[in-house]
């Protein structure tokens, strides 16, 4: 199975264990013990098949009219009233271009480097790829100011609703996990609405370790659809994001 992202997440079980030791008589004694040992766990988000796109799309498009019977505004509409009540200053719309204008020029320069593979890079190069790899990063976190106030405007919109929605169907979907030599999906269930009772089910629990692998699950399906990357080193951005805050990872 092809993969998008693979992650590991060490996991406390309680493990029994048996020593053998020899008493007076010479016979065998065996005492066995429990202890808690730290395993790690592997998990991966599987890259989509065509038909797998093709329902993501017919999904989205079902919850953003679903949303509108509703009576949630288009973001087209809220993007209207905005607009006339003057939300950004035209300032502020010129700052948000030139960053924008700046992080589409890094990622260009990115994607020439990245045409040549890592061994065959000069040191140039692969010190210029460090660069923008950090100038990409200090631009997205000044552009998050920006799209996190257009993001809550807009978070009753149909298209927003529809788009969590449809974040919640790909993780559900493409979320994966490898036990005993297999792969096999996370979300149990044969039908959609049996994954997400599957997936409520286990939020209920409240089990620290389900918890942290979904919220893995959540951040890597959310990064590869908002920016669009499936390479090894649009990932390691995401763990740096990860590491450094976890509640301010995604760029969105």
């Amino acid at each position: 199975m092809k993969k998008i992202y693979s992650f590991i997440i060490n996991q406390n079980q309680e493990i029994e264990t048996q020593e053998e030791s020899k008493n007076e008589s010479g016979e065998t004694i065996i005492t066995k013990r429990k202890e808690t040992k730290s395993v790690p766990k592997t998990f991966f988000v599987a890259r989509p098949t065509r038909s797998q796109s093709d329902a993501a799309q017919l999904y989205n498009s079902a919850q953003v009219s679903d949303g509108l019977r509703k009576n949630l505004l288009s973001v087209y509409s809220l993007d209207k009233k905005y607009r006339e009540e003057g939300v950004f200053t035209e300032e502020d719309n010129k700052r948000y271009k030139e960053l924008y204008d700046v992080l589409i020029k890094a990622i260009d320069e990115l994607q020439v480097i990245n045409k040549t593979s890592e061994t065959e890079r000069t040191e140039e190069q692969k010190k210029r790829w460090v660069e923008i790899t950090e100038e990409m990063s200090q631009t997205r976190l000044k552009l998050k100011d920006y799209e996190n106030l257009k993001s809550n405007l807009y978070t009753h919109s149909a298209e927003y609703r529809a788009r969590n929605m449809t974040i919640t169907w790909w993780v559900l979907n493409l979320s994966h996990k490898e036990e005993d030599g297999k792969e096999v999906p996370f979300f149990v269930g044969k039908t959609l609405d049996d994954k997400f009772k599957y997936y409520d089910d286990l939020i209920e629990k409240e089990d620290v370790f389900i918890k942290a692998v979904i919220e893995k699950f959540m951040y890597v399906v959310s990064f590869w659809i908002v920016n669009g990357s499936d390479k090894p080193e649009d990932f390691a951005q995401l763990e740096k994001f990860m590491e450094s805050d976890k509640k301010e990872a995604l760029i969105v």
